[in-house]
């Protein structure tokens, strides 16, 4: 009798084990409730069209993300303005959920965004949106983008002396350099930075021409112009040696992997640069000429400084018009824990301190809204 019984408990055990799951437990991804979210994505291009970056009768533009694998969306001009390009996607999605995202132009042109860490777009999926099934995300290609008001002439100095190219023993010397970056006349080369592409790059001279005031004394210059409506942040990098046995193995031979930053301040139409091989540091222009500082093109809003932070960090931003202003602050949850900016304001550039001892370590979000405009960025806060 007692073996019958632990036989027919077996049984029972299995009979349990086997009932599957209910649906409702196979599908809540660990507690976390999914709705799909219907999110229209606009961006305007008209700055790189006028910038000669982008033709609306070759090129196309898309978005790409984590909702279709970064797979080409792709974006159609809108009736209203055809240097808005717009393109409306479901997305499954649970409150507190990130998208990321980017623009793309084709061919091979992504959007360049300056936020860090994290180098791409993101909507922060908020009580509200996850409410509301909604999601409208308008702003201009390239995060950060600010166009130049007028041709800016820069003239680039690069100091080798002391400097040490990667890969190769100390004291190696400098036989060329050319510089690459992101704005036209700058290009950047193939992955790899391969021979080939040296045609990409801009020569710079230490022979006494080209802007350069001595010759031979391991000073390198060269005078670029960036035109009128091109981005006033520039990406750029230099390059010893190129395609030569003192080249280090690499082409890409810095000793910092990070690109550098060239921020030009409104009105800027004259200035030097100098900088020092192998010390990447943001680099600001500020001389400016008999020239009257417009207001904001477009709106945009700016990655916080610093970031990370601890206790306090900067956020800026600029509206093109006046309207109703919003900047709050949001933890991954979704859930408001600040409110920064509240108000009417004109057109311009602003900037707040936000410094909120009582939060905890973690990832932040902030949002701005002016009128139609949202933009959402992200930030990290370490104690």
């Amino acid at each position: 009798m007692k073996k019958l019984n632990f036989t027919l408990f077996i049984l029972f055990l299995i009979a349990i084990l086997s009932v599957p799951l209910s649906p409702q437990s196979a599908n809540t991804k660990h507690n976390k409730h999914f709705k799909t979210i219907q999110i229209t994505f606009s961006v305007n291009a008209e700055l790189q069209r006028l910038a000669g970056q982008f033709n609306p009768a070759t090129d196309s533009v898309s978005v790409r993300g984590t909702f279709n694998d970064w797979q080409n969306t792709w974006m159609h001009p809108t009736l209203d303005n055809p240097d808005v390009f717009a393109a409306t996607v479901a997305v499954d999605a649970a409150l507190g959920d990130t998208i990321s995202f980017k623009f793309f132009i084709t061919p091979i042109n992504w959007e360049y965004d300056y936020d860090y860490p994290q180098l791409n777009r993101f909507i922060l999926i908020t009580q509200e949106y996850y409410d509301s099934g909604f999601v409208e995300y308008s702003t201009v290609f390239n995060n950060w983008y600010r166009p130049l008001a007028n041709d800016c002439n820069v003239l680039f100095i690069c100091n080798t002396n002391g400097a040490k190219i990667k890969g190769m023993p100390d004291g190696t010397a400098f036989k060329t350099l050319h510089l690459f970056g992101n704005n036209t006349p700058l290009k950047w080369p193939e992955s790899g930075w391969p021979n080939s592409d040296s045609s990409l790059g801009i020569q710079m001279y230490d022979d006494g021409t080209h802007g350069d005031k001595l010759a031979k004394d391991n000073i390198f210059s060269a005078q670029i112009t960036f035109q009128k409506y091109s981005s006033a942040i520039i990406q750029y990098k230099y390059s010893a040696n190129w395609g030569l046995p003192e080249n280090g193995g690499s082409n890409n031979n810095e000793e910092s992997e990070m690109n550098r930053i060239l921020y030009v301040l409104n009105g800027v139409s004259n200035d030097a640069l100098e900088d020092t091989f192998g010390i990447t540091r943001s680099k600001y222009l500020t001389n400016v000429d008999s020239y009257e500082i417009p207001l904001p093109a477009s709106y945009n809003l700016e990655q916080n400084y610093p970031n990370p932070f601890n206790p306090e960090t900067k956020i800026s931003w600029q509206i093109a018009v006046g309207s109703f202003v919003t900047l709050k602050v949001y933890d991954v949850l979704g859930n408001e824990v600040a409110t920064l900016v509240n108000e009417e304001q004109p057109a311009g550039t602003y900037q707040v301190s936000f410094n909120q001892q009582q939060l905890a370590s973690g990832i932040y979000f902030y949002q701005l809204r002016a009128g139609d405009f949202v933009q959402t960025k992200k930030m990290i806060l370490l104690r």
